[in-house]
Parts: C-alpha cells; structure tokens; sequence
C-alpha cells in the first residue's frame, strides 16, 4: 500500500527475515568459523602429506584409493585416519554446543541445518576430491559410507569420569601428574586430531617404503624423517595446553619450594609423553602398510623413538625459552618446525645413525636454556 508521500510502506515480513538472516548469521560465527579454524589445521597436514605422496615420481590419487580398497592395512589406516583427524571438527558442527543460547531463542530452523551440513562437506574437501578423483562414482559412495560413521562419531559423548583424590608422594611426580591431567581434561580434541595424524604420518612413510622397495637403514632414516615431518601439525596444537599447565602452576612451585629444573622437567616428561605415543601410532600404521622385516621395522622404531625424545626436547626448548611471550603460539609452531627440519637434516647426512646427534642438538639447545 502506497503511502502520502508516493513511496511504499515496508513489508511486514522485513523485520521477521532480517531477524532470521542475523539469526543465522550468529549461528555460523559461533559454530562454523571455529570448525573451519579446526579443519584449517587437518588441511595443513593433508597438504603436507599430498606433497610427499603424490609428488613428480610418487603415487596417483587412483593407485591410494585402489590401495586402500584391495589392502586392508592400507584401508584401516586410511579410513581411522580420516575419522580422528575429522572427528573434533565434526563434533563442533553437530552438537554446537557454543550455539546453545541461540536455540533456546525463536530463529529458524532449517537454515543452521543447511549451513551446518555443507560446513559439514565442505570441511571434508581433501577426503572429498581423493576419492573422487582416485575412484569417480565408487569414491563417492565410500566417502557417503565414511559420513555414517563420522556423524556417529560426533554425536556419541563419553560418560563422565569419577573424580578421584590425587595421591602423589613427590613434587616432581606431582607436577607430571598435573600435566597428564590437564592434557586429558583440555586437549581432548587435539589429542585425537594429532592420533589422526600421527596414523597418517605413518600411513604416508609405510606407503614410500613401500612403493620405493626400502629396507634396513634406509627405510629406517626415510621412515624417520617423513613421520618427524608429518607429526608436526600433530603436536603443535597440544604443546600450547602442556604451556598452559607449566604456567598455572607457577604460583604453586614458588609456594612448595620446587626448583625450576624441576618444572622444566615435568614439562619436558609431558611433551615427551605425547610425541612417543604419536610415534608409536605412526610406527603401527606405518608396519600395516610397509609390512617391513623384523629387522627393518626394529631399526625404523629405534630411529623414530629416538627422533621423537630429540623433537621434546626441541620443542621444550622453544616452550622455556620465552614462556610469557605474547607471541608463544607462533613460537610453539615455530619451534616444531625447526626441530623436525633438524631431524630430517640430521638422518639425510648421516642416516640413522644421525638420530644420535639430533639428540646431542637438542639437548645442547635446551641446555642454553635457564628454566
């Protein structure tokens, strides 16, 4: 309806959409954008990864996905890999839990459902274009199967734990129990995205061992330095949750008396704690894959273990170093980074012996260090 001055009166139904659209537009801030900060990281890994698989002289998407379809080793460790790696992006995307306030307010209901589902998608784009382009229409339909269980996944929450009275006997076991314990408490979803990579950096050494025919200390060095590589990503997002543990409980060192070496310590204990279970994880996939020799496999875990004690004392270097810097995420990253060029750099000079002065850097680099 026409009003006196020749213009139109405005719809009714304006202000109801314009609620909705900023409805939805908190919907996505609060729930998609932390998800894709999440799924920004599985892409770094996966970028990583593609370099070293699918390279010049390396494999084809079609040769992965035929793989994985006709080998079982290969097909577990691909498809876990995928499920842990996307797991906690997945579960911001379906619970969303940050979105909770806003349900409990009028807004629409079939937007956040469309933009939750093609985040859902989208975010899943390196699994998405591999079998695509490794396996076309049979690809898809294993991608659809892989929803079923990633929507699972998301959707299953643990029971809580029993809290329990600590019983710790000694400062230094005391300050580890606290790290162990803030690692479960707050880096649950880092944990299993790095479990997720860790499979996939042993996914990615078992496959060039594999194709290239390696064995003794060859595979052992190459092995080594491609999970040192790939376990970055894996680790960096854990360290700054081991920091926030080392920092909160400065007051109570200062109040028991407990010296700096020995916060230093418990610290070091926790990141080394991380970097050999992913290592471990790394070496398992890498055996399903590879199916190295007993010699061959003994040699890559002692090379790989080794390299894993070397990158925490690295990464502890880079932690101690300047703990308050505002700054100390970017240097966390960097630092991982660094140490595993150093280990790579190491075993490419000398092979595996050359995990042995890796170790001897990093404890020469931490020792610079006043804790």
């Amino acid at each position: 309806m026409a009003d006196t001055q020749g213009g139109s009166s405005p719809s009714p139904t304006t202000p109801f959409l314009t609620s909705h659209v900023r409805w939805a537009d908190v919907w996505t801030r609060a729930v998609i954008w932390p998800a894709w900060r999440r799924a920004s990281a599985i892409w770094i890994g996966c970028a990583i990864v593609a370099a070293v698989v699918f390279g010049p002289t390396g494999m084809q998407p079609s040769d992965l996905t035929s793989l994985a379809l006709h080998h079982a080793g290969v097909g577990a460790a691909l498809g876990l890999t995928w499920l842990l790696v996307y797991a906690p992006t997945a579960r911001l995307i379906v619970r969303a839990d940050a979105a909770a306030y806003l349900r409990s307010l009028p807004g629409p209901r079939l937007a956040p459902l469309l933009i939750g589902g093609g985040a859902f998608l989208v975010l899943q784009l390196p699994w998405l274009v591999l079998w695509t382009l490794g396996d076309g229409l049979r690809g898809l339909a294993v991608f659809a199967l892989t929803q079923l269980a990633l929507l699972a996944l998301a959707r299953f929450r643990p029971p809580p734990s029993r809290a329990r009275f600590p019983t710790w006997d000694h400062p230094a076991s005391a300050l580890r129990s606290i790290h162990l314990r803030a690692l479960r408490r707050r880096a649950g979803d880092a944990l299993v995205r790095g479990a997720g990579l860790a499979v996939l950096a042993g996914a990615a050494a078992g496959l060039i061992l594999r194709n290239n025919g390696l064995s003794g200390p060859s595979a052992a060095s190459t092995g080594a330095a491609i999970i040192a590589v790939v376990l970055v990503p894996a680790c960096a997002g854990v360290l700054l949750v081991i920091l926030g543990a080392h920092r909160q409980t400065a007051w109570l060192a200062a109040t028991l008396g407990i010296s700096p070496a020995t916060r230093a310590t418990a610290l070091i204990f926790a990141i080394a704690v991380v970097q050999l279970a992913a290592s471990s994880l790394a070496l398992l996939a890498a055996a399903l894959i590879a199916e190295p020799s007993p010699r061959t496999f003994a040699l890559l875990s002692l090379v790989t273990l080794g390299c894993a004690l070397g990158a925490s004392l690295g990464c502890a270097r880079a932690l101690l170093a300047r703990p308050d810097s505002p700054t100390i995420a970017a240097r966390a990253v960097t630092g991982a980074a660094v140490t595993a060029a150093a280990a790579v750099l190491c075993l490419s000079l000398f092979g595996a012996p050359g995990v042995l002065a890796f170790l001897a850097a990093s404890l020469l680099a931490l020792s610079t260090v006043r804790p």
